[in-house]
């Protein structure tokens, strides 16, 4: 079972959603989870005005996002439960890496707003969904989605909670869990459309 906290996060997402994803136009805040010496998501794409915050979920690790690239000096080490912001106004893809941490790499993709695309899910972009569940996703509910640090996302394990449900927390993360919010990466179509596959268990989930 999910749990009853899943239950009052969905609740509490559900409202937070209602707002957001029908005023896109407006600047958004993106959150950058760091647990267990990597970035997630480790690759966002934003809208130019967009803030992206990393927050260190580690228990005892502390890291630093260093735009090396760009020739930015490295900011101070932030510790658990300490995080780092910034805002971005130019279009553009900017990698980033921890300091003390060089292995742990990132990127951020800015955008207009007028760039995003709202096109129905094509079989490439339902190839690239099934990979970033499989990896991404299953790097924490398991390989085989039957749970690890996080909940099973099984069929039976999602059977009282809605596609709507399931949409919201995909794209807003689960508050003080490492489930982070996927919105960077994610619009809300893909993340329907994962959420239905799920819900129907039709995303393979025995190959790696």
């Amino acid at each position: 079972m999910l749990g009853r906290y899943f239950t009052i996060a969905v609740v509490l997402a559900g409202y937070l959603a209602a707002s957001v994803i029908s005023t896109t136009a407006y600047a958004d805040t993106v959150e950058v989870s760091i647990y267990k010496r990597r970035f997630t998501p480790q690759h966002i794409t934003v809208n130019k005005g967009d803030t992206v915050v990393w927050i260190n979920r580690e228990k005892r690790q502390y890291h630093s996002v260093w735009f090396k690239e760009q020739g930015e000096p490295e900011p101070d080490y932030f510790f658990p439960d300490e995080s780092f912001q910034k805002v971005f106004n130019e279009e553009g893809t900017f990698p980033y890496e921890c300091g003390p941490h060089p292995d742990m790499t990132g990127s951020v993709t800015v955008r207009s707003p007028d760039q995003q695309s709202h096109s129905q899910i094509d079989d490439a972009r339902q190839q690239e969904l099934t990979y970033l569940v499989k990896q991404d996703c299953g790097s924490c509910h398991g390989m085989l989605l039957k749970g690890g640090l996080g909940p099973a996302i099984l069929p039976d394990n999602l059977r009282n909670y809605s596609v709507d449900d399931l949409t919201v927390v995909i794209l807003y993360g689960r508050p003080t869990t490492p489930m982070p919010p996927w919105k960077g990466i994610l619009s809300e179509m893909d993340a329907r459309w994962i959420a239905n596959q799920l819900k129907a268990g039709e995303i393979v989930t025995n190959e790696p």
